[in-house]
């Protein structure tokens, strides 16, 4: 089974690494550590302000407002996934600051490398700021998507040397290709934050398929998502990555919810070892602070994705699904019934 693991994730890692093998010249790895950068830049959001200002530590955070901190992912910006999904269903909030991230010059597409590199640094510079501008870090929410996530990790970990502790993070699929380790110092941990909870949505490719945080989601099994285009193409991969941001602004609004039920892991789930039971947990934004586990759900097929308590008709079939091909997946149910 280990083995299996190995070549599903080295496969996909193939796939990403043929679009990054040759750097182009501007392409850098930041050696400067000195914050602020001015490649790193902050902006300020609130609901009577929805076109942001830029926020230096020269501004101070209220304490009495609920601070969120976006964090976006390779080849993003402040207006990309997960801005462009989350802030404004949190911006609904009078009562709420959004701070979203911007170092998109560090993350250029083709230089992934270089962008993994500097993500260190994007960290550091994020937990400088949050402490220089007297954020009630006790309180603060971390959202991060792919790369992002473990941007938030960072953060969190350079506050953590100083006695301080994140509140919550939220990894939004986060990204697997040069994360895949079990350096937790290399990448998100749940230690990171007090309550760190995880949607994967695209396990294959993009984003870590093994759980992270206290509670990790996997929406039609991390595997696929709905209304995003054939297999055969990397855009829809690219969909299902970012599905994940999608998930979860709608959780900031949807009446009838997200919910799974727990599961073991994957392979568990596809061999229907693990059934519905009344252990749910709501995905998203309101997920519960004491969850823990791996859980499932199915999604509609179309916007709002969000089904409620709904599990009469859990796809758990894998053949066809994937851009792997059907003799590699039928080696993961050669191995499940072995387990049996």
């Amino acid at each position: 089974m280990l083995k299996l693991l190995i070549i599903l994730g080295c496969t996909s890692l193939k796939l990403v690494f043929a679009r990054i093998a040759i750097n182009p010249s501007n392409c850098f790895a930041m050696l400067d550590d000195k914050c602020p950068n001015p490649n790193i830049t902050f902006w300020l959001y609130q609901s009577s302000n929805p076109g942001g200002i830029e926020f230096t530590e020269d501004y101070n955070f209220m304490p009495t407002r609920k601070l969120h901190v976006l964090i976006h992912g390779f080849v993003g910006d402040r207006n990309a996934s997960p801005n462009l999904q989350v802030r404004p269903a949190l911006l609904r909030d009078y009562n709420v600051d959004v701070l979203s991230v911007d170092f998109a010059n560090l993350v250029v597409d083709p230089c992934y490398r270089e962008a993994v590199h500097n993500s260190h640094f994007v960290g550091r510079c994020l937990a400088h700021l949050l402490v220089r501008s007297g954020a009630n870090i006790s309180d603060t929410h971390l959202i991060g998507f792919g790369l992002g996530a473990h941007v938030a990790g960072f953060a969190a970990k350079m506050l953590a040397a100083l006695n301080i502790q994140v509140k919550r993070i939220t990894a939004l699929d986060p990204a697997k290709p040069l994360f895949l380790t079990n350096r937790i110092e290399d990448r998100l941990d749940k230690g990171d934050a007090g309550f760190v909870d995880v949607i994967h949505s695209d396990v294959f490719l993009h984003g870590l398929m093994s759980p992270i945080g206290h509670v990790d989601f996997f929406p039609n099994k991390g595997v696929m998502q709905p209304d995003c285009g054939p297999i055969s193409q990397l855009t829809t991969y690219e969909c299902y990555h970012r599905r994940s941001a999608d998930y979860f602004a709608e959780s900031l609004t949807t009446s009838v919810g997200f919910y799974g039920f727990r599961c073991k892991d994957m392979l568990s789930f596809i061999t229907n070892e693990c059934q519905p039971s009344p252990q749910v947990e709501a995905l998203g934004y309101y997920a519960k602070s004491t969850a823990r586990g791996s859980y499932y759900l199915g999604t509609n097929d179309q916007s709002p994705y969000a089904s409620g308590i709904n599990f009469n008709n859990l796809d758990r079939t894998m053949l066809g699904k994937t851009f792997l091909g059907d003799a590699l997946i039928k080696e993961l149910y050669y191995f499940a019934d072995r387990k049996q």
